[in-house]
């Protein structure tokens, strides 16, 4: 009997697991439960639960004994309410809902179900009944009506902590909101009468920062002011606007005369200060037309500044005096210019050395000081200077004389008896030379006294006159030869300096002949012959006579500026290498400063020395300190070169190197001395270090070696099928190995270089998903505005999901509604609101709604003063409205066209 048992066994009982999987395909569901219950093959126990397609089975099979029996049946009711190619958004059974929010482990698919229940008290149900917390903590998140709050916070208070935590703080924000909506309303209404009190009151000290607070208020408050109390505030805030700036343009115009008269006499004073240095810093050889233009044009400033503002009486009797002073200059330098000629001639004029002479140049000095008058209070021109010496200097000389009257008698008595002695003695020349120098000592006396010496005088002039006449005859032939001489030198192209000297030893052959008065046609020939001979000389040797007396006055310039240098310089904070080159320089300037009177040469050579011995005496401490710390260095150096650390070593000897440039100045032989010693011993630590860097490049080398292993391995990541935030995920890790491996600042530039372009890479993959899911949320709101258009329910729930500002609950309000009450009929709030999506999307209205248009504009801009409101957040806020406004189809396509319009 048991073997017809065995025969008998139902296949789904079979020992074989393929005969069993064989007869799933023929059981009833009641039999799928009991194989279930008995099947030892998990896999065949999910295959059962797979064909079963009964809620009530499935349920049962949710507390199955199998975990692997309860996880299949979750999931496959969850498939058989949600297929995959199905969008949560297409079901609107609340039931369904909820049991799929119930049955998925996906978190946001569970939140997407219970969003999609709409009906409050639906949700109210399932968060006071359904047995899973997260459901009906899910469902409690959609209920926002007061009154169900306060229900289930008294139901879930025992039951449920986090639904009883979530209605408690809901129904606390909205006590708090609906409170916080009071004061604000208080705060508008107090807004609005403290702005229509401003401008009722007028302009005020405080009326600009009291503006300033309420424009701060209507940009805190703007959100929650409706239309009318917008425009209301916003009227009066332009209004306020125009007062504070009808009193800016007051307070500027009066600010602006105020300036005018500040400028006037700033310019007053300028045009004193400029008169006063036109009268200061006028030179005696200016222009006297152009002084009395520069006169005429600041008398001509003056007045005109008057127009402005009337000068004080301090300034204006101060202008009209330095007016006059300078028109008298004016009028001396004229004098100057029309007798130029003529003073030039008088002080060129050798001052006479008799007393008579002298007498003459003190009257014509004085006459002229009487004709010229110059300004006492300015400094005196050079002419002035040289008149005024010229005629002191007379004045001097002629006292002088009259000192030495007796003395100069004596004197001549003693020379006349000179005179005699050299006649007697046959002493041609010096009696002749002797003889000038009586009449020169003649006139140094005065009248009566030389009457008393003239019949001496004519005696021994007589018997002067005989020896030259014997003298004449023998010396004759030699004048007449010396003239020639003289005469082939004339034009003779020959350097001035040689010319000279050739002209001198003829002048002194002459001489040891006799020029006595029975010669005169001979020495006038020799004379004359010499002077144009001279000619070319005469400039030559004015020229180097100045050049001589300018280079003593620039020795001496140079001496005083170094000792001016000396003293005063800062020695302890002195720039050594400026101090080095303004030494070396001003012995190569003194140098160039000549010729120069060997006198004067050897006095300014000594002065110059002795300067500049005492300004190399303060260099020559500074190179001894120098010396002595580039010495310092060089033991430093030597003692580092035996060191054994050469990395601390390394780092010593660079800042040794440093410390070596920063020490000053030193002279050139000690410095290239020591500098040798210190640089051996440097590149001996250098060599050492060499050895070192190769065998650490080896090492670098390997390092970079698997840097550049794990970049390859990265840069793989764009292209692999990786997605974009797994690929980031995995090349996060690449670049921490990366950032763990130390390599030479060179190879890790170039190798982070292209970790960071995948990172872009893979940013700009992950940007470009991110806006083409953007993108698909806003053809969403597209489709679904459509859909409502349309009433097409296929396109409704096939639309894409929202844009996250736009809640999902409104356009299903509005669906809900079309779908009670459909009516299609042209509304004044849809056109403005189609005119105001145009004018966001940059499109032109109808012809019949330009004039509406520029109302809105007008308003617009009114609502955003003192504020910044982008297109995007003033979109949202039309699309809203939209939903709460009855439209015609046709503005319902001309409101999407715009909305489309605008996203582009």
């Amino acid at each position: 009997m048991s073997l017809f048992k065995k025969f008998l066994k139902p296949k789904w009982q079979h020992a074989n697991p393929d005969v069993r999987r064989q007869a799933l395909a023929e059981m009833a569901a009641e039999q799928l439960t009991n194989f279930i219950d008995t099947e030892p093959e998990a896999e065949l126990r999910k295959a059962a639960v797979i064909r079963i397609r009964d809620e009530a089975l499935l349920e049962s099979l949710l507390g199955h004994n199998h975990q692997d029996v309860r996880d299949a049946a979750r999931e496959h009711w969850l498939t058989l309410l949600l297929p995959a190619s199905a969008n949560i958004n297409s079901i609107t059974h609340s039931a369904t809902l909820v049991r799929i929010a119930g049955l998925t482990r996906d978190q946001q698919l569970r939140l997407d179900a219970i969003a999609r229940i709409s009906d409050q008290h639906e949700r109210l149900s399932i968060a006071r009944d359904h047995p899973v917390a997260k459901v009906r903590l899910a469902a409690a998140e959609g209920i926002d009506q007061r009154a169900l709050l306060q229900q289930l916070l008294e139901f879930a208070q025992a039951k449920d902590k986090a639904v009883y935590r979530l209605c408690k703080e809901r129904l606390a924000a909205a006590k708090a909101n609906q409170e916080a909506i009071a004061a604000r309303e208080q705060q508008i209404t107090h807004v609005l009468d403290q702005a229509a009190y401003l401008n009722r009151v007028g302009y005020g000290p405080d009326f600009n920062g009291r503006l300033q607070v309420l424009q701060r208020q209507q940009q805190e408050l703007d959100d929650s002011l409706t239309t009318s109390q917008r425009q209301a505030l916003a009227a009066e805030l332009v209004k306020a606007a125009l007062i504070l700036e009808q009193h800016d343009a007051e307070e500027q115009r009066l600010a602006e005369q105020q300036q005018r008269r500040t400028e006037a006499l700033a310019a007053q004073q300028q045009l004193i200060t400029e008169l006063d240095d036109a009268l200061t810093a006028a030179p005696a050889s200016a222009d006297p037309e152009q002084l009395k233009q520069q006169l005429l044009t600041l008398d001509e400033r003056w007045r005109a500044t008057q127009a402005e503002q009337k000068a004080a009486a301090d300034a204006q009797r101060q202008f009209e005096n330095t007016m006059q002073q300078a028109l008298a200059l004016q009028a001396t330098l004229e004098q100057v210019n029309a007798k130029q000629t003529e003073l030039a001639q008088w002080l060129e004029k050798d001052l006479p050395a008799d007393m008579r002479g002298l007498q003459q140049v003190i009257q014509g000095g004085k006459k002229w000081q009487a004709q010229l008058k110059w300004p006492a209070h300015l400094e005196q021109p050079e002419w002035l200077a040289a008149l005024s010496g010229k005629r002191q200097l007379a004045e001097a000389q002629l006292a002088n004389l009259e000192n030495q009257q007796t003395a100069r008698t004596d004197a001549l008595q003693r020379q006349l008896d000179t005179l005699e002695q050299h006649i007697d003695d046959g002493h041609l020349k010096d009696a002749s030379k002797l003889y000038g120098q009586v009449h020169q000592s003649l006139r140094q006396i005065d009248s009566k006294a030389a009457h008393a010496f003239q019949n001496r005088i004519k005696s021994l002039a007589a018997r002067l006159n005989e020896m030259r006449d014997w003298q004449g005859f023998v010396t004759t032939p030699k004048k007449e030869a010396l003239c020639e001489s003289m005469e082939a030198l004339v034009d003779a192209d020959i350097s001035p300096d040689v010319l000279a000297d050739k002209i001198q030893v003829l002048q002194d052959e002459w001489k040891t002949l006799n020029s006595s008065q029975p010669d005169k046609e001979l020495w006038d020939r020799f004379q004359a012959a010499g002077d144009k001979a001279f000619e070319p000389c005469r400039a030559w040797f004015a020229d180097v006579a100045r050049q001589r007396e300018t280079n003593v006055e620039l020795r001496n310039q140079l001496i005083d500026e170094l000792r001016h240098y000396e003293a005063h310089l800062d020695w302890d904070n002195a720039d050594w290498k400026v101090v080095q080159k303004t030494l070396e320089t001003a012995r190569e300037v003194f140098r160039s400063y000549s010729p120069v009177d060997r006198a004067a040469h050897k006095d300014t050579q000594e002065r110059f020395r002795d300067i500049c011995d005492a300004v190399y005496s303060h260099l020559k401490a500074e190179y001894d300190r120098n010396l002595a710390a580039k010495s310092a260095l060089v033991e430093d150096a030597a003692a580092l070169a035996e060191a054994d650390d050469l990395v601390d070593v390394v780092d010593r000897v660079k800042e040794l190197q440093q410390q070596w440039k920063e020490i000053g100045i030193t002279p050139r032989a000690p410095d290239q001395k020591y500098w040798r010693q210190f640089r051996s011993q440097c590149d001996a630590v250098f060599a050492r270090l060499d050895e070192q860097r190769t065998e650490r490049k080896a090492e670098l080398n390997g390092r970079v070696t698997e840097a550049e292993v794990l970049v390859n391995l990265a840069t793989e990541l764009p292209a692999s099928a990786l997605p974009a935030a797994d690929a980031l995920e995995q090349l996060s890790q690449y670049e921490q190995q990366f950032a763990a491996i130390e390599l030479p600042r060179s190879a890790h530039q170039r190798l982070r270089k292209q970790l960071t372009d995948v990172s872009a890479q893979l940013d700009d993959r992950q940007t470009a998903q991110s806006q083409a899911a953007e993108r698909q949320r806003w053809q969403g709101l597209l489709d679904r505005l459509q859909a409502l258009a349309d009433h097409n329910e296929t396109l409704w729930h096939e639309a894409e999901q929202l844009p996250a500002a736009y809640p999902l609950a409104a356009f299903e309000q509005r669906w809900q509604m079309d779908q009670e009450t459909s009516v299609s009929v042209d509304t004044e709030a849809a056109r403005d609101l189609c005119i105001r999506m145009e004018v966001i999307g940059g499109l032109e209205s109808p012809a019949d709604d330009q004039g509406r248009r520029m109302q809105l504009q007008v308003q617009r801009l009114a609502q955003a003063m003192g504020q910044s409101i982008g297109h995007t957040d003033e979109r949202r806020t039309l699309v809203l409205e939209w939903l709460e406004t009855p439209a015609s189809a046709s503005q319902q396509q001309r409101f999407i066209q715009a909305l489309k319009a605008s996203l582009d």
